[in-house]
């Protein structure tokens, strides 16, 4: 791995990531003070359910996925981390161990935030422990957003509103790459990989057509209206 220096995009990423927006400057410095840009290969695993929760991870680039494994020898995908989002902050704010583990399943770079430049803000800035309270309400938020849309969406719908997400144009046509294998992409949205295979054939009727990795997305107008449950298949 090596250690790198934040950029430009670097430092306009991280003001608008909830956990550091709203921050004034002067208190995001301090907070990086001991921060660094890491480059971590694929496969790297960053920490393992019940290790003391000592660093902060926020995305520059890449995807890192937060999991658990069962008694079973199975692996439940409890998230995967784009850029822009943070990794084990709640486990930091609470002075717990990680609940959970977290490997890079693409090659990422990411920055490392010591946990001790947060919890002595948190303990001298009241101020400071508000807003970090607010950017953990708000990732509450996005997750429970994300199991209702689990609950209320087919398996196509599901698989959709994930492609759409990849993709900047709202509408005409499109190629999208997935991010990581289909195996990883099926345990993300909670479904088989057999189930992803059927869904992206059930797409092919809204312009969807995949080979390998790289999915074109034909029309994607009509493909929003079905992920939004506004056009019966």
């Amino acid at each position: 791995m090596s250690v790198k220096l934040l950029d430009a995009r670097d430092q306009k990423l991280i003001r608008q990531t909830p956990l550091f927006a709203g921050l004034p400057d002067s208190v995001r410095d301090r907070l990086l003070d001991q921060a660094r840009v890491v480059a971590y290969s694929r496969g790297k695993l960053l920490f393992v359910r019940g290790e003391p929760a000592e660093r902060i991870y926020l995305v520059l680039d890449g995807w890192v996925k937060v999991f658990r494994d069962t008694k079973d020898g199975d692996q439940i995908v409890i998230h995967i981390m784009r850029s822009g989002e943070s990794v084990a902050e709640a486990a930091v704010f609470l002075g717990r161990k990680y609940p959970a583990s977290a490997e890079v399943v693409e090659n990422a770079r990411l920055l490392d935030i010591p946990a001790n430049a947060f919890l002595t803000l948190l303990r001298e800035d009241s101020d400071m422990a508000l807003k970090m309270l607010g950017a953990l309400s708000l990732r509450m938020r996005q997750l429970v957003r994300q199991i209702e849309q689990l609950q209320t969406r087919s398996v196509p719908q599901r698989l959709g509103e994930f492609l759409l997400a990849l993709c900047d144009a709202t509408e005409g046509s499109a190629t999208v790459q997935l991010p990581y294998d289909k195996v990883l992409v099926a345990a993300r949205l909670g479904m088989k990989p057999e189930s992803l295979s059927r869904g992206l054939a059930k797409l092919r009727t809204y312009g969807v057509a995949s080979e390998g990795n790289m999915v074109e997305l034909g029309d994607i107008t009509r493909l929003t209206r079905y992920c939004q449950g506004e056009e019966r298949s």
